[in-house]
C-alpha cells in the first residue's frame, strides 16, 4: 500500500477504504434500523460493533500505509497518500465521536425514532465518516481518467455512500409516500372530518412534494459531480444511482418490494444518465448535454417510480397532475442544479486571474 495519487489505476489503499466504507455503512443502517422499529438499550450490540470494527479497520489500513510511506516521504503528512488527507482526521473524528455516542448513552440513554438523527454525537461521528469514506472520490480525482469501469468502482461506490450519509440525516425525506397503500383516508367517506383531513392532506402534500425536491436534489448533485470530474465508462451512473439510495432504502422499508421499488427506479434512472453519457459525453465543456443529463436521471427516477407503482402495488393515490408535475419538477430541479455546477465552473479561472 504505497501512495496513491500517481498511478493510472485505483490502488489497493481505494478499495480497501471502500471496503472498510461499505462494512461501516452497513452496520450503520442496520443498527438506524433498529432504532426506528425495535427498542435498542445496549451500546454493545451487534450493529454497533460491525460499524466500529469497520472504522478500526479503515485507521489500521491507514496507519499501515502512512507507516509503510514515512521513512521515504521524511514526515507523516508527507507520508499521507494524495487525496486521503481528510480521511486520516475523518477516521480520527469517527473514533471519538463513537466514544463520545458511548458516553451520551450512558447519560441520556438512547434515542428512538427520529431523534437518533439529532444526537450531536451521532453527527460528529457522521461527518467524521463522510471524510474517511470520500477519500477513493479525491484520490481518483487526482489521477487520469481510468481505462475501464472496475477501475472507476471504488471512486463510484464511495461517492453514493457518501450521499447516503446525507440520506441517512435527512431520512424523514426519503419516501413520498405516494403509493396506494399509503393514501389517506377519504373526506368523502369521513365527511364529518372534511376539515380536519383537509389540513392533514395539505400538509402531507406539501411536504410529499418537498421530498421529490430534495432526492431529485441528491441525484443530480451525485451525478453531476461524477461528470465534472472524470470520463465516466458505460455503468458508472447507474452505479451511483443504486448505492445512493440502496443502503437508506432497506433501512426504511417495511418489505422487499418497497426496496425494489427503489433499486429499480434507481437502476431505471442510472441506465437512462448512461445513455446520455455515453451517446452525448456531458461536462462543463458541453453544457446542454450537462443540462440534459441533470434533468433527465432525477425525472426518470421519479418516472419509473410511478410507473414501477402500478403493477408493484396498485398504482398510487395521487392524482395526475400531482404524479407528472413531481416528475417534471424532479427534472427541473436537476436542471438547476447542472446551472450551479456550470456557473462555478466558469467562475473558476475569474478567481484565478484576479
Amino acid at each position: 500500500m504505497t501512495n496513491g495519487g500517481r498511478g493510472r489505476q485505483s490502488t489497493p489503499l481505494d478499495w480497501l477504504i471502500t471496503l472498510a466504507a461499505v462494512w461501516i455503512m452497513t452496520g450503520l443502517f442496520i443498527d438506524a434500523h433498529q432504532h426506528l422499529f425495535l427498542a435498542v438499550e445496549s451500546f454493545i450490540n451487534p450493529w454497533h460493533l460491525t460499524l466500529y470494527s469497520g472504522a478500526v479497520f479503515a485507521a489500521a489500513v491507514l496507519a499501515v500505509t502512512i507507516a509503510v510511506n514515512y521513512r521515504r516521504a521524511g514526515g507523516f503528512w508527507k507520508a499521507v497518500p494524495l487525496g486521503y488527507g481528510q480521511s486520516v482526521l475523518g477516521v480520527a473524528g469517527l473514533l471519538i465521536g463513537g466514544a463520545c455516542d458511548a458516553a451520551w448513552h450512558a447519560v441520556f440513554g438512547f434515542e428512538h425514532q427520529l431523534d437518533l438523527l439529532l444526537s450531536p454525537p451521532h453527527l460528529f461521528l457522521l461527518t467524521g465518516l463522510f471524510f474517511l469514506i470520500t477519500g477513493p472520490v479525491r484520490s481518483a480525482l487526482a489521477r487520469p481518467d481510468a481505462k475501464d469501469l472496475l477501475d472507476q468502482l471504488p471512486m463510484l461506490i464511495c461517492l453514493g455512500l457518501a450521499f447516503e450519509i446525507a440520506q441517512f440525516v435527512t431520512q424523514y425525506g426519503f419516501y413520498p409516500e405516494a403509493l396506494m397503500r399509503d393514501r389517506p383516508l377519504s373526506q368523502i367517506e369521513f365527511h364529518d372530518e372534511q376539515f380536519v383531513l383537509s389540513v392533514f392532506l395539505f400538509y402531507r402534500q406539501a411536504l410529499e412534494i418537498a421530498i421529490i425536491i430534495w432526492q431529485s436534489v441528491l441525484l443530480a448533485a451525485a451525478i453531476l459531480y461524477a461528470c465534472v470530474g472524470k470520463r465516466l465508462h458505460f455503468g458508472a451512473i447507474a452505479i451511483v444511482c443504486v448505492v445512493e439510495k440502496l443502503w437508506v432504502g432497506g433501512e426504511l422499508s417495511t418489505d422487499i418490494a418497497a426496496l425494489a421499488l427503489v433499486v429499480l427506479a434507481s437502476l431505471v434512472a442510472g441506465a437512462l444518465g448512461d445513455v446520455v453519457v455515453a451517446t452525448l459525453r456531458p461536462s462543463v465543456r458541453n453544457p446542454n448535454a450537462f443540462r440534459l443529463l441533470g434533468f433527465v436521471v432525477p425525472s426518470a427516477y421519479f418516472g419509473a417510480y410511478f410507473a414501477l407503482a402500478v403493477p408493484m402495488f396498485g398504482g398510487t393515490w395521487w392524482d395526475a397532475s400531482f404524479v407528472f408535475g413531481a416528475i417534471v419538477e424532479g427534472g427541473l430541479v436537476g436542471l438547476c442544479i447542472s446551472q450551479l455546477y456550470l456557473a462555478g465552473a466558469r467562475a473558476v479561472p475569474l478567481v484565478g486571474k484576479s
